[in-house]
């Protein structure tokens, strides 16, 4: 299978910023082969043409912080056609809507919903296929909330209750590899999910560094790599041969 690239832009105080890690407070703006700019939308569409494709990973990092999302600049995109997908940490069904309103589907955190009700609220209010739930890992563990996903759940577990809220699209995200270049390290994790669930889309995120992993995470079944900093380095352009 060759996965689909899906550049990931994150944005804070109004600029794109370098995720490293998951640690918040060590995010500064972007430094890129691909534009000197580091505004939202001249990154994104930077990243976009680097990728090949017409997907984008928007993380509101401010919002994730728990501030007013600001996704105005991504309208743009999504009038062009972008498929944007946005994590905004969402932690109910009602956070979702600025994300409706520049016509971008929801990525729904392991990290910050706040009850399982709010997810199947989500998925019967829009169509499914704009609801993604993120399997938000750390170091391999699954972060989120005990009342949620019980203490210490298994991956396959969280999607398995996600799809019985109606989810058909999931996310493998190992937040502690995010912009460190060291391996996606979830190869192995994502081939036993793609087993179990044969006909959910997956995709697969945090510490790709070039195609070779791309390569690995599409024979284990992922269907799309979440990649930033190969891009912004000029490690992977376009596809791979």
């Amino acid at each position: 299978m060759n996965p689909r690239i899906i550049p990931v832009i994150d944005v804070m105080g109004g600029q794109a910023v370098r995720a490293i890690g998951g640690r918040r407070e060590m995010y500064a703006p972007v430094e890129s082969m691909l534009t000197n700019s580091t505004e939202p939308l001249v990154v994104a569409k930077a990243l976009l043409a680097a990728a090949g494709g017409n997907e984008l990973y928007v993380a509101d990092i401010d919002a994730l912080q728990g501030h007013r999302p600001r996704l105005a600049w991504l309208k743009e995109l999504t009038d062009g056609g972008c498929r944007a997908i946005v994590d905004s940490g969402v932690k109910t069904a009602a956070d979702a809507i600025p994300i409706a309103a520049v016509g971008a589907s929801v990525v729904v955190g392991t990290e910050t919903l706040s009850r399982y009700e709010e997810l199947k609220t989500l998925v019967q209010a829009w169509e499914p296929e704009r609801v993604l739930l993120s399997v938000d890992l750390r170091n391999g563990r699954v972060v989120g909330n005990e009342a949620v996903w019980g203490c210490n759940p298994d991956p396959a577990a969280v999607i398995e209750k996600g799809t019985e809220a109606g989810v058909r699209r999931f996310i493998v995200l190992e937040l502690a590899r995010v912009g460190t270049g060291v391996g996606p390290g979830t190869v192995e994790l994502c081939s036993q999910l793609r087993q179990r669930f044969p006909g959910v889309e997956l995709f697969a995120g945090g510490g790709v560094r070039n195609w070779s992993d791309v390569d690995a995470l599409g024979e284990a079944g992922v269907d799309g790599v979440l990649v930033a900093s190969a891009l912004h380095d000029g490690v992977m352009r376009g596809s791979s041969s």
